[in-house]
């Protein structure tokens, strides 16, 4: 993956928690983390996390997981709890080149793209059931930033 595919906009300080990672995690510093309840290790998001009541979203990697291909590992994760608001390009840079692209976008419902090894949004597909709601941009950067809904999160999910 890459690293410092999502930035954490706002707070600018949130609390980190170290995870255990399985072995070959490989996370990378800035990449959107998730659970599966009931166990213990923590994972980078999938292509189309967070959902709604299904997913739980427990932050952003605070730096690079320590895991080898062989041993398990650990890393420290900005927690999120919902409220807080990210910025990640966009999957289709077209979609958010002018103000008035990304004042079409507020308020649609959206998750993490995984396209080969980058995390983006993408804009093209909204559920009411996706974990991110859009509520702003930046044109020039082409980046969306997004509030995070506390049901899709560790803290508010129904898990």
């Amino acid at each position: 993956m890459a690293s410092g595919d999502v930035q954490i906009r706002e707070p600018k300080i949130t609390s980190t928690i170290r995870f255990a990672t399985i072995a070959n995690a490989s996370i990378k510093s800035g990449e959107p983390i998730v659970r599966t309840s009931g166990t213990a290790a923590v994972a980078a998001a999938a292509d189309a996390d967070p959902t709604v009541d299904t997913d739980e979203l427990v932050g952003i990697a605070a730096g690079d997981s320590t895991d080898t291909a062989t041993a398990a590992g650990t890393i420290d994760v900005y927690i999120l709890r919902g409220g807080e608001i990210l910025e990640l390009k966009a999957k289709t840079a077209a979609n958010v080149d002018t103000d008035a692209e990304i004042a079409a976008l507020i308020n649609d419902n959206v998750a993490f793209d995984l396209t080969g090894s980058t995390y983006t949004i993408d804009t093209s597909s909204t559920t009411a059931l996706n974990g991110l709601t859009i509520v702003g941009g930046n044109s020039t950067k082409k980046t969306v930033y997004v509030l995070v809904k506390s049901r899709a999160t560790m803290v508010g999910s129904k898990l």
